[in-house]
Formats: C-alpha cells, sequence, structure tokens
C-alpha cells in the first residue's frame, strides 16, 4: 500500500484467546497484543446441585459447551483463528475430575463447593493439622478429601481412574491430548505450599496410600507449554491446529493477576459467588490466626487470602425471595440498578439491621471457622421492607470483608477490587467507607482472563511476567472514605463481630 509516496506494510494484528470456565458461567474472551478486550461470549454451564450439598457437572456436556463458546465467539468476532496466537485456560479451582485409561470421564466432576467429604471428618485435629503444614483450612471439595471419600464410598470408580484432574485441567486435555496441572493449584488439594507439589504428610494425615500419587498429572508452571490445538478440538472449535495452549492456572490466582497481584503486601478483594480478601506475601510463612487459605501463585509469591464462602450468593438470595419477577438473569440485573439508584438518592442511608453474610452449607472458614455457621438478618421490626434487606445485605459484604482483614489494613493502604461486584454503584464505595482507606477499581471487569492473557505473553515473548503485569495496570476509578458515613460503619462493625461472635456457639 503507498499513500503520497510513502509505503506501508499491512499490520496483521493478533490475538490471545482466554478460557475462564467458572462455576456456573463459562466465559471466552479475545484480547489484543496491547491486552485490550476486543471481544467476549459467555454460556451458562449447568451444575447438578442437591439440598444436602452436592455440586456436580457432567463432564463431556461441559467441555462441548466450552467448545461452543469458543466457536461463537471466533465467528461473532469476525478474526481469523489464524490471527489467534496463543490460548490460556483459568477455572474454578481443585473438585475432583477424574478420567479412565481411554481418556473418558469416570463419573461426574466433583466441584471445589461440594460437601460430601464432611463424612469423612470425623476427627476434627484434621483442620489443624492440615493448617500447620499448608496455612490453609481444607475445604471439603478440596481434591484430597474428595478422594478420600471417593476410596471409603466408589472404590469400585477409584480403580477405573488414570488421572485426576481440575477443571482447566480437563479443558486444556480436550484442546491439547496431554494431561498437566500446575503449582497453584496442586498446593492447595492440600498439597505442600512451600515446594508446590503433592505432600506425603497430607496423605499420611488422610489416611492415603502413597501408591494414588500416580493418579495425578505432571507439574509444570502456569506460564508453561501446555500443548497444541489438535484435529479433533479444531473441528470443534474453529481454533487453527497447532495453536499453543499454555498450562494456566486457578481462577483465585489468575484474577489476582489481572489485579495486579504481584507486588509484595498489595490487597485485593475478588467479590464474585465467593469474597476472596487477599494480601500478597514474598514467602510462604503461615499465619498464626488458624483461618483462612494461603495460595501458591506466580514469580515467587503467595497469597494469605481469608475467604467468605458466600459473596454475592447473599445478594442473589435477598432478591429472588423479597423481589418479584427476580429469576432471569436480566431482570435480577434491573433490580440490582433500581436498588443502587435508589440507594444513592438517599446518600448512603443508616440501617439498624445487622445481617451476616455466611449463606452456604460449609460454613465459614475465615475470619473465624465454624463450618456450621449460617447467614442472619438481625433486629427486624415491621416498619423494615425488601430495601432495608437489600442494604443491610450490602452492608454485611462489606463489613465482612472488613472483618477478614482484621488489623492487616492500615490507613494509608489502597484496596484493589475486582469481580462481578466491582461494577458495582454501591459496593466499591461502602468498601471504601467501612475499611476506611482508598479503594481502586481497575478498568476491565475480566480480570482472570486479563491475568490469563499476561501469562500468554510471557510464554510466547519470554517476557517477565511481573514488568507484564505493572506495565499494564489500568485504574478505572478510585474511591475515598466518606468521613460520616465512615464513623457510622465503624460502629456498625462492633455490632456485627459482636453478634456474630455471640452466635458461634448456637450455630
Amino acid at each position: 500500500m503507498v499513500i503520497h509516496g510513502y509505503k506501508f506494510k499491512r499490520i496483521k494484528l493478533k490475538y490471545y484467546l482466554t478460557i475462564d470456565a467458572g462455576t456456573s458461567i463459562i466465559k471466552t474472551i479475545l484480547f489484543n497484543k496491547n491486552f485490550n478486550q476486543v471481544s467476549s461470549y459467555a454460556i451458562k454451564n449447568p451444575v447438578i446441585t442437591d439440598e444436602f450439598g452436592k455440586s456436580e457437572i457432567d463432564m463431556n456436556k461441559f467441555w462441548l459447551l466450552t467448545a461452543k463458546c469458543i466457536k461463537i465467539l471466533i465467528k461473532k468476532s469476525n478474526i481469523s483463528s489464524k490471527y489467534i496466537i496463543g490460548i490460556g485456560i483459568t477455572g474454578n479451582m481443585v473438585g475432583f475430575w477424574s478420567i479412565n485409561k481411554n481418556n473418558k470421564p469416570v463419573r461426574n466432576a466433583i466441584l471445589w463447593n461440594d460437601t460430601r467429604s464432611q463424612k469423612i471428618f470425623t476427627d476434627n485435629t484434621i483442620f489443624k493439622k492440615v493448617y500447620n503444614i499448608t496455612g490453609s483450612i481444607v475445604q471439603f471439595g478440596c481434591t484430597i478429601p474428595i478422594l478420600k471419600w471417593i476410596s471409603k464410598y466408589e472404590k469400585e470408580k477409584l480403580d477405573k481412574i488414570k488421572y485426576i484432574l481440575t477443571c482447566k485441567d480437563w479443558i486444556r486435555f480436550k484442546l491439547t491430548d496431554e494431561v498437566y496441572n500446575d503449582e497453584t493449584e496442586v498446593s492447595v488439594f492440600p498439597g505442600d505450599i512451600k515446594n508446590k507439589r503433592l505432600s506425603k504428610k497430607i496423605f499420611k494425615i488422610f489416611k492415603l496410600n502413597l501408591k494414588y500419587f500416580k493418579l495425578f498429572p505432571d507439574i509444570k508452571k502456569s506460564n508453561d507449554l501446555g500443548g497444541y490445538i489438535t484435529t479433533s478440538a479444531a473441528k470443534l472449535t474453529s481454533l487453527k491446529v497447532g495453536t499453543p495452549v499454555i498450562v494456566g492456572c486457578g481462577d483465585v490466582i489468575a484474577s489476582v493477576l489481572g489485579s495486579g497481584g504481584i507486588n509484595t503486601n498489595r490487597k485485593i478483594s475478588i467479590i464474585g459467588t465467593t469474597c476472596h480478601n487477599i494480601i500478597v506475601k514474598n514467602n510462604s510463612k503461615i499465619s498464626k490466626d488458624n483461618s483462612g487459605l494461603l495460595f501458591s501463585s506466580l514469580d515467587n509469591t503467595w497469597l494469605e487470602t481469608k475467604i467468605n464462602v458466600a459473596g454475592t450468593t447473599n445478594i442473589d438470595w435477598v432478591i429472588e425471595n423479597f423481589y418479584k419477577k427476580s429469576k432471569n438473569y436480566s431482570n435480577k440485573i434491573k433490580i440490582i440498578n433500581n436498588f443502587e439508584k435508589k440507594y444513592l438518592t438517599k446518600n448512603y442511608p443508616k440501617n439498624s439491621l445487622v445481617f451476616l453474610p455466611y449463606l452456604n452449607y460449609g460454613g465459614s472458614i475465615s475470619p473465624f471457622i465454624n463450618l456450621h455457621s449460617k447467614a442472619e438478618i438481625f433486629g427486624i421490626l415491621p416498619h423494615h421492607d425488601k430495601f432495608d434487606i437489600l442494604t443491610s445485605c450490602y452492608e454485611g459484604l462489606a463489613l465482612s470483608i472488613r472483618d477478614c482483614y482484621g488489623d492487616k489494613i492500615k490507613k494509608n493502604d489502597s484496596l484493589y477490587l475486582a469481580g462481578g461486584a466491582s461494577k458495582s454503584k454501591v459496593l466499591p464505595q461502602l468498601i471504601s467507607n467501612v475499611l476506611n482507606i482508598k479503594v481502586k477499581v481497575l478498568n476491565i471487569s475480566e480480570l482472570g482472563s486479563l491475568g490469563v492473557a499476561f501469562l500468554i505473553n510471557s510464554y510466547l515473548n519470554k517476557k517477565n511476567l511481573k514488568k507484564i503485569v505493572n506495565d499494564n495496570q489500568r485504574i478505572s476509578k478510585t474511591y475515598y472514605p466518606n468521613k460520616i458515613h465512615s464513623k457510622y460503619l465503624k460502629q456498625k462493625y462492633l455490632k456485627y463481630k459482636k453478634l456474630r461472635e455471640s452466635l458461634n456457639n448456637i450455630w
């Protein structure tokens, strides 16, 4: 092409494709090489649940939905797959995704929030023993407890297993025919948090035979090569045969990377289905408060995490039970938008209700441990209505973040907010008021996918991951605490904490 005597080469744009397989939603996103999101597509993933805490996924249906999601994304974007130069995956962590010698699922995948393994925790000292090795309160949906459950209650299926995978590993296997896991997940199976591998000590605690080590695939780093797109995968997805696929990482790690969480002492809260409150560390030293989780991350960092297992689940529950026409997603969004508009019109109104946001079957693992804790709405009087209850729910989520950080938040700190709730018109300011510090929201909502795009770039260009992350932080808005509302919430936090402490022996 020649313009006014100057010759220009047509620049061929190139893209990264990321897959973010959440618990209920599969998202696929295309980024350009400058980490700008250019197209996305999402599909709901049906999770099989019951009132007894079961949470499963049909692995074959899950893969076909993922392949469909990729194919529609490519068609929708109008970008040829030959310009997609790298693929990366993140997904819901741990759980139990097993395949047999024919590479077929042995059973439905068991998810991280399944509670069936509770049966094997007859000795409560297990929690303490595991914590002393891993820095994490072991959850019922973690891989090793489920393996123990399978060994007791589904022995005939255990005998058929060739490999135990996790969510992202299953997707990568279907794309590449290669089997791997990564350091970020193995260490929270639970495993050896310092050396990022399986732990013989953990197997001993759960009285598991070490022969089961062979059921776990080789471990790689998250930004290592995990394989190449196969012919069969290309037919289903429209991807180009031979496109490299990196190993990837768990969704918590990916979201933290997307939030700039590779710098020591950065504070990050990721509010989605769950609420993770994270401090980035440069060592694997285990906290002495005996609560929460410790993740291994990239570039020699670890994530001290205080998690409220129920995040926006609390808001969903209030809407479904107190608001009409709330069953489909678009109606729910309208209700939230209308509520937040009214809330802002009232200028952050005070509310006498106290909402404890522990709405799940597995109890609480931080900042306190009670596997029987439940959500509570305290102080209801005849004049209270659905607006008051939803207001208290928003406040309860913010107060739970304050409770999780405890005295580790300092006056000059900033909190980086990620996850779906960061798009709220109310929650970022409310959290700033509760913590009495600045809250920074990044200008991209899909931070997990962005974190994976950073990993793809690091592999393809052999670049330093920390530099990539730090060079691409874009803050959309910073919230500053409101002194008057902070004072009100400081008093309310005292009530909140006193209420949950008083219920500890009743739950």
